[in-house]
C-alpha cells in the first residue's frame, strides 16, 4: 500500500472523505515549497514557496482508480510523488 497526502476535499470532514474510509490513517504530515490555490471551489497545490500540512494515509491499490477519477486525472490534477518534510514518500494530487 502506498500513502497519500490529502489536503482537501478529502480531508476527514470534507465531502470526498468517504473515498479514503476504509485506508490506515497515519500520523499527519507536511509538504513544503507548494502553495494552495482554489480552482472552481477546490483545493489545488502547485509549486510554491510556502508549507502545507495534510493528512496521511495507506491506500489499498484498489482505490486508486476511483480517487484518480474523484480528482479527474490527468484533466484537473495530476498525481505525483513527494516527499514529506519528516521523509516519508507520499503520492499527492497537484494542479495539472
Amino acid at each position: 500500500m502506498d500513502r497519500l497526502f490529502v489536503y482537501g476535499s478529502l480531508k476527514a470532514g470534507g465531502s470526498a472523505h468517504q473515498l479514503v474510509l476504509g485506508a490506515l490513517a497515519e500520523a499527519g504530515g507536511a509538504l513544503d515549497q507548494v502553495d494552495l490555490i482554489e480552482f472552481d471551489g477546490y483545493p489545488m497545490l502547485r509549486a510554491g514557496s510556502t508549507q502545507v500540512e495534510g493528512e496521511v494515509y495507506r491506500i489499498p491499490d484498489s482505490f486508486w482508480l476511483a480517487l484518480d477519477a474523484w480528482e479527474e486525472v490527468p484533466r484537473v490534477y495530476q498525481r505525483c510523488r513527494r516527499e514529506l518534510i519528516d521523509g516519508r514518500e507520499v503520492w499527492v494530487y497537484e494542479a495539472s
